[in-house]
């Protein structure tokens, strides 16, 4: 296997495991109240709160469709996947010291580890990719 076959295969994974959020973005409100709750017993699921979730989904669900045209063209798209990862892999690393410095062990709930495993999954992920990303060689045509 090479690295560019390497890095269409995860961002294929990432587009098959992201692009079904489109579904939880578009969900009838009570669910997304009933998983809410379920996650996050003392929360009050209000309109603010599902909202943001949806917005999350929405931008997983688009991020999953961005990985499917990368897929096709890894040489094209490399600078693309390259940015786009260490960006998110910035954000996971911020959003996991923000998880753990402002929550008190306590207070760690369900919800709290779902986030961390959504941070530490992608995280995982998004350096692999941006490994062998990196490995790939450049587009010479500039097409």
């Amino acid at each position: 296997m090479t690295a560019e076959s390497g890095v269409k295969w995860l961002l294929r994974l990432l587009a098959v495991t992201t692009i079904p959020a489109f579904f939880a973005a578009v969900m009838p409100q009570s669910w997304i109240v009933d998983l809410l709750r379920w996650a996050e017993p003392e929360v009050s699921p209000g309109l603010l709160v599902t909202y943001l979730i949806r917005c999350l989904m929405a931008l997983y669900a688009f991020l999953g469709i961005q990985a499917v045209i990368w897929s096709n063209d890894v040489r094209r798209y490399r600078p693309v996947i390259m940015n786009s990862c260490i960006c998110c892999i910035i954000i996971a690393i911020a959003g996991l010291m923000t998880l753990f410095t402002a929550v008190p062990p306590s207070q760690r709930t369900r919800a709290f580890w779902i986030i961390f495993v959504d941070l530490t999954e992608g995280l995982a992920h998004l350096t692999l990719l941006a490994l062998l990303t990196y490995r790939v060689p450049a587009d010479d045509h500039g097409s």
